[in-house]
């Protein structure tokens, strides 16, 4: 592999360019969207920004604990996922490990039999078994999300991955809208932990027709590895494919950038509660206007993504994360009770983020990635994110030492810098024109991001 530093065309890795449609696309495409609104409605009841860390605030008291709640589901889902990949990426068939994986959906009603039994009487007891249960979940999922992102890209061309994303958001967003207000309904007139007991059962049992979707698909057969293909079956091959393809380097370094977002994301439902005394049924409002502004983000982020291409929408994420944390910072140095009622808009900037992380981040992922090593890119790519882990329990040290302005101050230079990362990303060849599909690569020798013959 040699270092491309500056390509002005990334070659494209599936059908998208072809115009040849893979087969069974209406089939793959209702069972891909059936799984993602149900997973969507599911994690609308169990919301990890503001559901389980108000959940985890009534055990303790320790911030660092809530902050935790972030940090070992997205640890969990993310740090396993290079090896996943290593194990997977050269298997011809990815659906048997998709399937198995779905298995650790079972930690949800776990801990929903545990609260409904009264472990809560006993809070470092139900701490514990809240968080091994939020792992076992999270690093199922993560396993389950290599096979489910190689199968998606192969089953689904960009233009109609696109669509299907956009779709799929757009009714996991209206049905979220209902889901936000049962939430408050539940939280405000069943005690604790019942109220908790009964989200968590929710939330199981959509699960169950996910899993039948996904059971359904039709896995296509992938393409004949390409003989001068550079391998992924080594840690020194994945080290090669991270300094040799410079946008997945920039890629990389500007989803970590923006990511610091969750150095504050835990900490805003208490920020709300302690420090501007909203009511605890505000967490209802809070919900709807996330999946409010995942409804109204979801065609538009479809739209740009299809018309301009992901790294568009990669930006568009970068400059909507900065909202929340400036806003949180704004309440805290302008003291007008009137304006701590617009505390909603940071979620809906974290509805609108959460979409475009899909959309933007994950989509130019998989078209930069070649057909045979995509899942040892999404492996990676995943597994490097994992360093973003620890921000909610940093953010946590930061408040107990800091202040809150100190805490969402810091987040929103953080992720501006990362805005300024995003602006450096190439657009991949399925998001340019036809005439410039065909340019050639610049290198003088064959690269690792497109493998095409050198120059003459």
């Amino acid at each position: 592999m040699t270092t491309s530093s500056h390509p002005t065309t990334l070659k494209p890795t599936d059908q998208s360019l072809s115009g040849e449609l893979p087969k069974d696309l209406r089939w793959n495409t209702a069972a891909f969207l059936v799984d993602y609104v149900c997973f969507g409605v599911a994690f609308t009841f169990l919301s990890i920004s503001s559901v389980l860390p108000a959940f985890v605030d009534e055990l303790t008291d320790s911030a660092p604990l809530i902050g935790l709640v972030s940090t070992a589901y997205s640890g969990a889902w993310l740090l396993p996922q290079l090896i996943v990949a290593r194990l997977i990426n050269d298997k011809p068939r990815k659906k048997p490990y998709l399937l198995t994986a779905t298995s650790g959906r079972i930690a949800l009603w776990i801990i929903a039999l545990a609260l409904y039994l009264g472990l809560s009487r006993h809070p470092t007891a139900m701490l514990t078994l809240f968080f091994i249960c939020l792992g076992l979940f999270a690093v199922t999922d993560g396993f389950a999300s290599i096979a489910w992102f190689d199968i998606m890209a192969r089953a689904i061309p960009l233009k109609q991955r696109g669509r299907m994303i956009g779709v799929g958001q757009f009714v996991s967003g209206l049905l979220g809208i209902g889901v936000g207000q049962l939430v408050a309904l539940i939280l405000q007139n069943r005690p604790f932990p019942l109220n908790y007991a009964l989200l968590f059962f929710l939330a199981g049992l959509i699960l169950i027709p996910s899993a039948v979707a996904l059971a359904l698909l039709r896995e296509p057969r992938p393409r004949p590895r390409p003989d001068d293909a550079a391998s992924t079956s080594s840690w020194r091959d994945l080290w090669h494919v991270l300094r040799g393809d410079s946008a997945f380097q920039r890629l990389i370094a500007s989803r970590l950038m923006v990511g610091m977002i969750s150095v504050a994301t835990s900490f805003y439902v208490v920020h709300a509660a302690t420090q501007l005394h909203l009511p605890t049924a505000v967490i209802g409002q809070f919900i709807g206007a996330q999946t409010l502004a995942s409804v109204i983000s979801s065609p538009l982020l479809s739209w740009i993504s299809e018309r301009w291409g992901p790294h568009y929408v990669t930006r568009i994420a970068a400059l909507t994360a900065m909202i929340g944390p400036l806003f949180a910072w704004t309440t805290e140095q302008v003291h007008i009770p009137a304006m701590y009622y617009a505390y909603p808009l940071v979620y809906a900037a974290l509805g609108f983020l959460n979409n475009a992380w899909l959309a933007g981040f994950s989509n130019y992922l998989l078209e930069i990635a070649p057909e045979h090593a995509r899942p040892a890119y999404i492996g990676l790519g995943n597994t490097l994110a994992g360093i973003l882990t620890v921000a909610p329990i940093l953010g946590g040290w930061l408040l107990e030492a800091t202040s809150y302005a100190v805490l969402f101050g810091l987040t929103t230079i953080l992720v501006g810098i990362g805005f300024g990362l995003t602006l450096t990303l190439p657009p991949p060849a399925s998001a340019l024109p036809p005439a410039q599909e065909t340019e050639e690569c610049p290198e003088a020798e064959p690269c690792c991001l497109c493998h095409c013959p050198p120059n003459q």
